[in-house]
């Protein structure tokens, strides 16, 4: 297993975990769609990654990564553009002979804005082109639709065309889950590194997405946590003790494989020098983690999706917990107010700030904290002053 920081992983790079990938496989199994919760960083790609590596021959998996896409038609062309692909359409000769000749049936250059034209047809709408291929799909078989970002790509939507069209993505989705002939030829994974509720609820769409049923994807138990940076160290050479690795794991508290990736490979580089692991070594490998701007730049950036005011909210709140330890509910409706931004605004910004993995409030319902040490001392020395 590699020191793998800056992007998803698969193969033997990817740490299992069982019961998680059972709870989402039982749900794949049973037609139910999904949509992966969790704070960014904490592995969702990894883990849709690994379905398509591990599922069973029965299931057609295609990934598509709609981040970049801006609106409704290039959502559709994308997810098109992904089924037309040579390694795809490779894998569906032997696998599914009926769904391979109807792809193989489209003229690719005439997948455009305007629909797919299949064969000598008339041009029809991506919807009926997609239910076209789905009455396609072999018996036996099932299409499992992995789709990242696309929460993103509902907030650029959003900006760049219309709530009004973001929403006629989202019903038209919902559409296609409810189609009769659907949940037996198709599942449907959503996942994304902004909350996909707090979007559509921005737009008030909540309906278009109730029929999903949410996984949420945890930070690593602590003994899972521990078994990890065990392997990690045995497969790179290192040695490190039991209390050494509590240690390590209590400095970084906020468990996912990523902080975890990050120490461990500053600690590599220390350990070639001297080959001998103690806390100091690990505080060593933390304040030159901390010194890695391109690893944190991200959490800052990413609040540039707000608007002005709210952005300017969230970013005093972080700047006053990294400062003080916590915010008390009384302080954000303060700086709500400051800010002249009412309840729901509020409640909106702080919940972006919980599902983007900042912050929580898992001790007590009226105090927030940062999730990671490390987050909150990167942010108090670059952001705060």
């Amino acid at each position: 297993m590699a020191f793998i920081t800056g992007q998803a992983v698969r193969g033997e790079n990817f740490w299992g975990r069982p019961y998680l990938m059972e709870d989402i496989v039982e749900k794949i199994e049973s037609g139910e769609h999904i949509l992966l919760v969790a704070p960014r960083r904490v592995g969702k790609t990894s883990l849709m990654y690994h379905l398509m590596d591990t599922m069973s021959e029965e299931y057609i998996m295609v990934y598509v990564d709609t981040e970049a896409e801006h609106s409704v038609d290039d959502f559709w062309q994308k997810l098109f553009n992904e089924l037309m692909d040579e390694a795809f359409i490779a894998t569906l000769q032997n696998k599914a002979s009926a769904l391979w000749n109807r792809i193989k049936s489209i003229r690719p250059t005439e997948i455009g804005m305007k629909g797919v034209k299949f064969g000598d047809s008339a041009p029809i709408d991506y919807k009926k082109a997609f239910l076209s291929l789905l009455s396609s799909i072999d018996e036996g078989k099932k299409l499992v639709v992995l789709l990242d970002e696309f929460s993103q790509t509902v907030e650029n939507i959003i900006q760049h065309e219309s709530p009004q069209e973001a929403e006629r993505l989202l019903q038209t989705h919902r559409e296609i889950r409810q189609n009769h002939k659907a949940p037996s030829k198709v599942v449907f994974i959503y996942a994304g590194s902004i909350g996909l509720e707090s979007v559509v609820s921005n737009i008030k769409a909540t309906k278009h997405i109730n029929d999903l049923a949410p996984i949420k994807v945890p930070p690593l138990e602590k003994e899972d946590a521990k078994a990890f940076v065990f392997d990690l160290c045995r497969r790179n050479d290192m040695e490190l003790q039991e209390s050494e690795v509590v240690y390590l794991l209590d400095k970084i508290e906020w468990l996912i494989p990523f902080y975890i990736q990050l120490v461990g490979q500053e600690l590599k580089r220390l350990y070639r020098r001297n080959a001998a692991i103690d806390n100091a070594m690990i505080d060593k490998a933390i304040d030159k983690v901390l010194e890695n701007r391109v690893a944190f730049v991200h959490w800052e950036e990413r609040l540039n999706i707000l608007p002005g005011r709210e952005r300017r909210y969230a970013k005093d709140i972080l700047s006053f917990i990294s400062k003080e330890g916590h915010i008390k509910t009384a302080e954000l409706h303060n700086m709500a107010t400051k800010y002249q931004l009412k309840e729901a605004k509020s409640k909106s910004v702080i919940h972006t700030l919980e599902y983007d993995g900042y912050i929580n409030n898992n001790d007590n319902v009226r105090i927030y904290r940062f999730n990671s040490p490390l987050l909150k001392i990167w942010w108090y020395r670059n952001v705060a002053n």
